[in-house]
């Protein structure tokens, strides 16, 4: 019995100091790693080391043969989910999460490009001190030790769709094609103020006409408005002329439609030219019983009373063009609106509003509130003189266009002019969002997010088996993994940019824990020195 006994100081006291020797291998490892950034303090427990067992219970001083040995053995714990500091830097790409979780990455391919992401490969940790490693043309996000950072991919609208993760990375000084405007939306006030163009003129030519006897008669032209785009021409001679000789006109009233310059483009069939009436006139006495007069309908046609506002548009080519919008007002509540792009660059052809198709002009209603009533929306299409730059369908959304009382009788009331076109441009900047996106900035002004970096959390993070301080792989016991974005843990989790996590290590905790193992290290060995020297004894006495 005795010698049982004193073989298990023996046992115990040589545990307890390989038990203590690992503790203290822990310990150093901490203090080594306290500035390492995402380290993850390694914890060693201690469990007892049982030398036999029992079906039932027993009495370990009279059962004979008995040994009652109770070693040491160490049980190293990972305090992953106990956060640390998160500390401000100067470093675009560093980032560290506010809330559970960690950043997701894989391992390099044999050749240290990035390898599609599965079970074997990928990784987790906290260390968010992110550099560029450009491979194939990309600067893809990786850790120090060399793992690409993985995220959601944008589509070519900025727009992220949660899926397959792939390498993030983000090409600062990298040209990016641009965007041919197709929407524009239109906040502002029609002043109801404005000066109408009137829907009938009437005046009289002296000098276009003479009658049978060779004498000038005064011809009256009446213009008729119909719509935005045409009017028609009434002709009328005197009733009882001086010189006697009555005409009766043949061909009025006239059909005259106009561009949205206001330039006529019809009549076309007058020898004379494009805007020429050609009236036929008999006359009841003179020489000349009959006569062609070639009427130009260009000199005193009715001008209009419009507002303008100049506009950008953006061709297929990604290239900016003036685009004037022209409102004529023309009774109360009741508008033409045009579109007059630079005549050397482009036409604009196929006018619709609210689906019903126009010729130049697009009717515009309000009612007596102010408010809108047709169209709610319309869409034209600009051919651009140049082949490269293509041609441009654009919606215009006029919902929140107004006609209210203006400060100004000649001007558009412009809140807003927004349209989704824009130049091409060089990325000069990138930014992390709270969100988890990583934001494009370019020279033209424009943004647009490239990824969104999400978390992955797992019922048991502090199970996960550690390939580094800083290194984490999935593990059975760690649980069910969840892959999502940081902003579904609800208010205050976040990405936090140009930051990362200081290792969670407390240093005065490790020397009071390094003060504690010391000290069991040194009562084991001299328990163990005390044993030697009873075996010495026993020994002796034989």
């Amino acid at each position: 019995m005795e010698a049982t006994m004193l073989w298990g100081a023996f046992a115990n006291s040589s545990q307890a100091m390989q038990t203590m020797d690992w503790a203290m291998g822990s310990i150093s490892q901490n203090i080594a790693n306290v500035n390492t950034n995402g380290y993850k303090e390694k914890e060693t427990l201690f469990k007892t080391v049982l030398s036999e067992t029992h079906t039932a219970q027993v009495n370990p001083v009279t059962t004979a043969g008995n040994k009652n040995i109770f070693g040491v053995r160490p049980v190293d714990r990972n305090l992953i989910t106990q956060a640390g500091t998160i500390t401000p830097t100067t470093v675009w790409s560093d980032m560290a999460i506010n809330g559970r979780g960690l950043f997701i990455v894989t391992q390099p391919d044999a050749t240290g490009a990035p390898s599609s992401g599965n079970a074997s490969n990928t990784l987790y940790t906290r260390a968010g001190n992110f550099t560029q490693r450009a491979v194939d043309g990309n600067n893809y996000f990786t850790t120090a030790d060399g793992n690409y950072l993985m995220g959601w991919q944008a589509d070519e609208l900025g727009v992220v769709m949660p899926g397959s993760l792939t390498p993030v990375y983000a090409n600062i000084g990298q040209s990016s094609d641009g965007f041919a405007t197709t929407e524009i939306q239109l906040v502002a006030n029609l002043p109801s103020n404005a000066a109408m163009t009137g829907s009938t003129k009437t005046f009289t030519d002296t000098t276009s006409i003479t009658d049978g006897f060779g004498t000038a008669q005064d011809l009256t032209m009446t213009w008729n408005r119909v719509d935005g785009d045409t009017w028609e021409v009434a002709f009328s001679l005197p009733a009882n002329p001086a010189s006697g000789s009555v005409g009766t006109i043949t061909g009025s009233p006239v059909t005259v439609t106009v561009d949205a310059d206001g330039n006529i483009t019809a009549p076309t069939t007058s020898p004379s030219g494009t805007g020429f009436a050609d009236l036929i006139v008999d006359w009841s006495a003179g020489p000349t019983l009959q006569s062609t007069a070639s009427i130009d309908l260009n000199s005193d046609k009715p001008e209009f009373e419009e507002i303008a506002e100049t506009m950008t548009i953006y061709d297929e080519a990604f290239e900016a063009h003036n685009l004037t919008l022209t409102f004529e007002h023309t009774a109360n509540g009741q508008w033409y609106m045009r579109f007059q792009p630079v005549a050397a660059e482009g036409t604009v052809s196929d006018l619709t509003g609210d689906g019903t198709t126009y010729g130049e002009a697009i009717p515009i209603t309000f009612d007596g509130a102010g408010n809108i009533l047709t169209p709610a929306s319309a869409t034209f299409t600009v051919t651009w003189a140049d082949a490269d730059a293509g041609s441009n369908t654009v919606t215009l959304d006029l919902r929140k266009l107004t006609q209210f009382s203006g400060d100004s009788a000649t001007r558009l009331g412009v809140k807003v002019i927004d349209q989704d076109g824009y130049a091409s441009g060089t990325m000069d900047s990138v930014e992390i969002a709270t969100d988890g996106k990583v934001i494009a900035h370019y020279d033209n002004g424009e943004t647009k997010t490239l990824y969104q970096i999400p978390v992955a959390t797992f019922v048991s993070a502090d199970q996960l088996d550690p390939i580094s301080g800083t290194l984490f792989r999935a593990t059975e016991q760690a649980g069910e993994l969840t892959v999502a974005a940081i902003t579904d843990q609800g208010s205050g989790a976040g990405i936090v940019a140009m930051a990362v996590e200081t290792s969670n290590v407390a240093l005065e905790d490790q020397f009071t824990k390094m003060i504690v193992t010391q000290k069991a290290y040194s009562v084991n060995a001299n328990v163990f020195k005390a044993a030697d020297e009873m075996s010495q004894v026993v020994r002796d006495l034989v």
